[in-house]
């Protein structure tokens, strides 16, 4: 009688184990992109707190009184804040009325954004939005 040869696995075996790690793969991706998702608003509301760290001492350093808008370019180019590789846009109101100061900025990523909020940003103040906002604390100011 002649020897089988037993040095490998079966095709049934071989599509089990794809069967197994697709169900796994499934799984892993469905919990991993919510924290992914998650971890790019919490940059940008760390950069959102950048922003507006920035942008305050600008409105000291220029000795502005009154309502004033920067634009993340003017911050940036204040040297204040270094650039970010990311494709940012942005801008920050200051209102100040009888010694009062209120603040409000606007930051995007190009997929999330940070839209009106007041300083202290976290990664729930962060909706989803390819909106600009650039020139938008602009149109505030008129």
């Amino acid at each position: 009688m002649k020897k089988l040869n037993k040095n490998g696995f079966t095709l049934v075996e071989l599509l089990s184990v794809i069967a197994i790690l697709s169900v796994v793969v499934l799984i892993a991706t469905n919990a991993v992109v919510p924290m992914m998702t998650n971890a790019k608003k919490q940059v940008l509301a760390t950069e959102a707190n950048k922003f507006v760290t920035a942008a305050k001492t600008l409105y000291v350093n220029q000795n502005v009184s009154g309502t004033k808008c920067y634009s993340l370019e003017d911050v940036i180019n204040s040297g204040l804040m270094e650039k970010n590789d990311e494709a940012y846009s942005g801008s920050f109101l200051i209102e100040e009325n009888s010694g009062k100061y209120t603040y409000k900025i606007w930051l995007s990523n190009g997929t999330n954004l940070v839209d009106g909020k007041s300083p202290d940003i976290t990664s729930d103040d962060v909706i989803t939005s390819s909106d600009d906002a650039s020139e938008v604390c602009g149109a505030q100011e008129d």
